[in-house]
């Protein structure tokens, strides 16, 4: 199935991660009362003859018909034996029929990440600049959320440039989502080495949405300093919980303190949330993660130099929109990327200031 077979008519709402876990349907088997056995008819009864004298020759009235004999009766608790093992016989049926249907979805260690292929790559990093001004902020099978403006603060500095910042979870399917644009937009600025495969939780909402994970990546750009940090882990400790990652450090916790009151993790922020140098935030995924569903890395990728295609228009959408935003922070650099037609209409409506 191709990406844009896939994408056709799925709609939603982006959102924001929160770690948990999924409670699996609990119901009863039905229950059936053993029916009792019915009562076996008795035969007609006849009636005793009159006592008195009889005309001779006749031979006396027999006292009447014998009863016929009552058939068989089942015992109760034979039936109520043979109607329990039909529960039990029906429950293992029903157990069985859930184990095979959705034993790939909920079973299994979660997946280790692994080096994402060279041709992934040179597809995700080097969309053709021709898709991003066709597609420009236009989506048409999944809205878009544009990041949210911020006026009057200070420019973040990273490193002593101006700065981006990530913030998220291997676990979480909004994050897997953000990471396509995320990816896109910033190798128009620079380059990532060590990009890993990963996907979203099996037991979460748009469960096993295929992606990476940034957690051993580097990137380097002559125009900006992004750090990441993917906060949780895709793997649970003993007590049902997302392992902690890759902690923040005091500047990293001040600007989620400052900027993401969603407080769906333990250092009080919602994810996915990127912070772009002060200028814009994004706080949920700018596009829904049902886009991406049933769709594979390699589709997902390979989709992306097609402008028609609705998984690349949610994708390169939301990318123009992070470029947009970059490009209001380090300058508007390099002036090829800042001045295209994609990151023009994205700039304009946010209403960012050249």
């Amino acid at each position: 199935m191709s990406a844009k077979e896939a994408a056709k008519g799925v709609q939603g709402k982006p959102g924001q991660g929160k770690p948990g876990q999924g409670k699996p349907a609990q119901g009863k088997p039905a229950q059936g009362k053993p029916q009792q056995a019915g009562r076996a008819d008795s035969g007609p009864k006849g009636q005793a003859g009159r006592s008195g004298s009889r005309p001779s020759g006749q031979r006396p009235a027999r006292a009447g018909n014998r009863p016929v004999p009552a058939g068989p009766r089942r015992s109760p608790t034979a039936l109520l034996t043979w109607g329990l093992v039909g529960v039990v016989l029906i429950v293992v049926i029903v157990l069985v029929a859930v184990k095979l249907t959705g034993s790939s979805a909920t079973t299994g260690p979660a997946p280790k990440p692994q080096p994402v292929t060279a041709k992934i790559i040179s597809e995700v990093t080097g969309v053709p600049a021709s898709v991003y001004n066709t597609v420009g902020i236009t989506s048409s099978a999944s809205p878009l959320n544009s990041p949210k403006v911020l006026t009057g603060q200070p420019p973040l500095t990273l490193d002593g440039k101006p700065g981006v910042f990530y913030m998220g979870g291997e676990f979480c399917p909004y994050c897997a989502a953000e990471r396509w644009a995320i990816i896109t937009s910033l190798s128009r600025f620079g380059k990532f080495s060590g990009l890993e495969t990963m996907q979203s939780a099996s037991d979460d909402v748009y469960p096993n949405t295929q992606t990476f994970t940034l957690a051993n990546a580097t990137y380097s750009s002559p125009y900006l300093s992004f750090q990441f940090r993917e906060y949780y882990s895709n793997q649970k400790n003993s007590a049902g919980s997302y392992i902690v990652l890759q902690p923040l450090n005091s500047q990293q916790s001040a600007l989620v303190k400052k900027y993401d009151g969603g407080g769906s993790t333990t250092s009080g922020g919602s994810i996915p949330f990127v912070d772009l140098g002060n200028k814009a935030v994004v706080v949920g995924s700018t596009y829904t993660p049902s886009i991406l569903a049933g769709l594979s890395r390699s589709q997902i990728a390979g989709s992306l130099s097609d402008a028609s295609d609705p998984v690349t228009q949610a994708i390169i959408g939301a990318s123009n929109y992070l470029s947009a935003s970059v490009c209001a922070t380090d300058g508007h650099k390099p002036s090829s990327v800042c001045t295209s037609k994609g990151v023009v209409a994205a700039a304009k409506a946010m209403k960012l200031t050249p």
